[in-house]
């Protein structure tokens, strides 16, 4: 069995749409139990939104469980932009698993996200330079992977290009320009080193692996009773809610006044009855974000996240649906917290990240989720 630890929910869905794409079976959990069945298995974390002093702690927990059950070898899953705690939890794994060096290939040449000569690019220009993701990133932050991996990690970073000497330890940053190179760096990978990255880079471990199997692809027949949660900032998620709103699509935005209550659980309570008459009535609706009124408000996100929760709890409680589609990994992880679901099994790759799942605690509901900068597959984007 291959075991991965993912830093948010959408990324562990990601890996188990690539472990499905390759003919493997998996299963997503949110801890190790000792009863599997499956070729590889997934711990989606939530430690990206955690601080470094937390995320390590649950990343060495998850690395000790992980490897009383002897798996062949454990991936670390990272953003593939380097967000998030990304040398502080490989510094913690490598601690727990006893390996001196990390091989940490982050780049994805099919979403043009490439790394050449240590420094990042996006389309061909500097990440910094490009504005792709610029409030995800501190002031002042450069392009440089070795910038990227943290300040605390930098003495002991190397960037480096196939056919050079690799180091004895330390981070290795794979320099890598097309998935030629990604195929390259996974077949330079051995028992002495903790193989990290993004989806694209574990795509080619797999393939390395077992090339062989068979792909098992099967048909997509969508429920009828929807509700997509679209709270990403990402410019094309919402332009996607604004031309499906102009093509008849029921769109219930949160009400931009949410914060200026002491206790916003009526505002909520209002929301939700709210949806429970559009799907009652319309068999789908869109809940999105528009505009709020939050000047002055501290930890937005994560009080964006745990309403996004509370308003879905609610809203089954009263209704059944047959297909819950969320966007963004944080959110879907303070979703699924709130209904108590712990276990998946991704069951189709719709397109790259966006993965259509079971759930072990409800056989009603598929639960379909993408990564915030991916798009949305037009097979399910319809009304």
């Amino acid at each position: 069995m291959i075991a991965v630890i993912s830093d948010d929910f959408t990324g562990a869905a990601e890996i188990g749409g690539i472990a499905l794409r390759n003919g493997f079976s998996v299963t997503i959990d949110t801890s190790v139990n000792s009863n599997y069945d499956c070729d590889v298995l997934v711990i989606a974390t939530n430690t990206r939104s955690l601080c470094k002093a937390d995320a390590q702690k649950q990343i060495k927990k998850v690395t000790q469980e992980l490897l009383k059950l002897n798996p062949d070898f454990i991936y670390k899953k990272t953003d593939s932009l380097l967000r998030g705690k990304v040398g502080d939890e490989l510094i913690a794994q490598l601690e727990v698993s006893g390996k001196k060096k990390v091989l940490l290939v982050p780049a994805n040449p099919l979403l043009h996200r490439t790394i050449v000569d240590g420094v990042y690019y996006i389309n061909k220009i500097p990440l910094m330079e490009s504005n792709f993701f610029g409030d995800d990133f501190a002031k002042g932050a450069t392009s440089n992977v070795l910038d990227m991996i943290g300040n605390d990690y930098k003495d002991q970073s190397f960037s480096i290009s196939l056919g050079q000497e690799m180091p004895h330890e330390g981070f290795i940053i794979g320099n890598t320009l097309t998935n030629e190179d990604l195929m390259a760096w996974a077949n330079l990978i051995d028992e002495t080193m903790l193989p990290a990255g993004g989806a694209s880079f574990f795509n080619a471990i797999l393939r390395k692996i077992k090339s062989e199997r068979k792909k098992t692809v099967s048909s997509l027949t969508f429920g009828k009773k929807a509700l997509y949660l679209c709270g990403s900032n990402y410019q094309p998620s919402r332009e996607v809610v604004r031309k499906a709103k102009e093509n008849g699509a029921c769109v219930s935005y949160m009400p931009s006044t949410i914060f200026c209550a002491n206790n916003y659980e009526e505002i909520i309570q209002k929301w939700s009855n709210e949806i429970i008459k559009i799907i009652q009535k319309k068999d789908k609706v869109v809940i999105a974000i528009d505009e709020l009124e939050c000047e002055g408000v501290e930890d937005v996100s994560n009080k964006i996240n745990d309403i996004f929760g509370v308003l879905i709890k609610k809203v089954l409680e009263k209704v059944s649906l047959e297909e819950l589609l969320i966007e963004g990994g944080a959110t879907a992880y303070s979703i699924i917290e709130h209904l108590g679901y712990k276990k998946f099994y991704p069951e189709q790759e719709l397109s790259q990240g966006v993965i259509r799942m079971e759930i072990e605690q409800t056989n009603k509901m598929h639960l379909t989720l993408k990564p915030g900068s991916y798009q949305w597959t037009k097979s399910i984007w319809k009304f």
